[in-house]
């Protein structure tokens, strides 16, 4: 509330003169901004003020935008107007607002905080159907109007909000009460017994504090890198609903539980160097992915393979390994292709029927999402081959062309398949040689045990 233009220049301000100050000390120094809109949520000294419609959070977000597109090293972090828009309706409206929730359940609204299902239209369809009052939800109250959450008894009398809300709109704030005197916001008279002891806490935290001296962090020095091993690894069962991230967390658990002496980068957010050829899907299968780990002393490949085989938890397949180089290039940016199997429950001669139309196919285009928008692509030129085995899976394999890579959904929605009812499994992926052929990255690996689908045909089938 009170808020001004000036204050939002202001912002900018404090994070360019941050960078600045960071960069002096760190050429590589950055500013990462987490600006949310205010919701004057109930119970509170703010409980009167107006909340700021979307156009109005747009437009503010949009100074800073522009300010911070001028300003390299700031990375502009802010809420979506619109979760605050739907957070303020809820909080600060009275029972009516259960209608509300109610009419959006009922068109599919679920996990709302989370953007990639927010539907935002069906809210707003939610708010029509019960002739919800937007404006009356966000706007200013009188401080003598009564209030839909005024028969909740929080122990702090209205009055007291009022009197802490006129400080506010002067610049003023009372003092911590801890150490300064008690301003009779209303709990000492209900609960004398809290005040109390939170009083007796702090005193005693404050003698604790005066004789404490700090004891010097031990040191700690980073073994330098001295070994770089690859695994051949995968997923399989109930695995695949893990993202990426947790993935990796998981895989670099077990590598702690195979004592594997892994190499930890330096800096405040210290992280092993582990690194994965790619990011699988959610709900994709493997058994093809390759796992780099940097060891700060000497590791046989066959010992760290068969510590990591027995301690990776169930659905988690270590299938190889091998020693790279220490200054070999990441696999992220070397993959160049991928085998894939589709698992189906049609019928085969459907199937056939939709493979033989792809390969025949002069051009087969689909809509991807680039940087740059909403593109057509032709992944016809991607297709190395398509096929049904003889248990009426699909086996796909796709190769980049153009820079751009194949992607096993798209040629699900091509072949017409049900993506709910199809199981995707990556076999293995691709680099290409000194040649420029496509071989596996594990091809000639003396410690490898063969990769099997059987796991996931048979759940399937089932």
């Amino acid at each position: 509330p009170t808020e001004r233009d000036e204050d939002i220049d202001a912002i900018a301000d404090l994070c360019e003169r941050t960078v600045r100050e960071g960069r002096k000390h760190n050429r590589s120094a950055s500013v990462h901004t987490g600006v949310s809109t205010f919701v004057p949520k109930p119970l509170t000294p703010f409980q009167w003020a107006a909340q700021l419609d979307i156009d109005e959070t747009w437009r503010r977000q949009d100074i800073l935008k522009g300010r911070f597109a001028k300003s390299k090293g700031i990375k502009f972090g802010r809420h979506n107007p619109r979760d605050t828009f739907l957070e303020g309706l809820v909080s600060r409206s009275d029972r009516r607002a259960g209608d509300l929730i109610e009419a959006a359940f009922r068109k599919g609204c679920r996990f709302d905080a989370w953007s990639e299902h927010l539907d935002f239209k069906a809210w707003m369809e939610a708010v029509e159907e019960v002739g919800f009052d937007v404006k009356d939800a966000l706007r200013e109250r009188d401080l003598d109007e009564i209030l839909p959450w005024d028969h909740i008894d929080i122990h702090i009398p209205k009055q007291w909000f009022k009197e802490d809300w006129l400080r506010a709109t002067e610049l003023k704030h009372a003092q911590d009460c801890r150490a300064h005197k008690c301003h009779k916001c209303g709990v000492i008279d209900v609960h004398r017994p809290l005040c109390a002891s939170m009083l007796r806490d702090n005193i005693a935290g404050r003698k604790a504090e005066k004789d404490w001296v700090r004891t010097p962090p031990p040191a700690v020095v980073e073994p330098e890198s001295v070994q770089r091993l690859r695994f051949r690894v995968g997923r399989v069962g109930d695995t695949r609903y893990l993202s990426h991230l947790e993935l990796m967390h998981a895989w670099i658990r077990s590598l702690r539980r195979a004592k594997v002496p892994m190499v930890y980068s330096r800096g405040f957010h210290a992280h092993a160097k582990v690194n994965f050829s790619s990011a699988l899907p959610v709900a994709e299968e493997s058994t093809g992915e390759y796992m780099d780990v940097v060891l700060g002393a000497h590791m046989a490949p066959q010992d760290a393979f068969e510590r990591l085989r027995a301690v990776v938890p169930p659905g988690f397949v270590v299938l190889g390994c091998a020693e790279v180089d220490l200054r070999a290039p990441g696999m992220m940016g070397e993959v160049a292709g991928a085998d894939y199997v589709l698992f189906h429950r049609l019928p085969r001669d459907q199937v056939e029927v939709a493979v033989q139309a792809l390969n025949e196919a002069d051009r087969l285009i689909v809509q991807r999402d680039t940087k740059r928008g909403v593109i057509d692509l032709d992944v016809r030129p991607l297709i190395r081959h398509l096929s049904v085995r003889d248990d009426g899976a699909i086996e796909l394999s796709v190769a980049d062309h153009d820079g751009r890579a194949g992607k096993a959904r798209e040629f699900v929605e091509l072949l017409g398949l049900p993506a709910e009812g199809v199981r995707t499994l990556r076999k293995d992926i691709y680099v290409r040689d000194a040649e420029g052929a496509l071989v596996s990255p594990s091809a000639t690996w003396e410690i490898a045990v063969p990769a099997t689908d059987g796991d996931v045909a048979v759940d399937v089938a089932n």
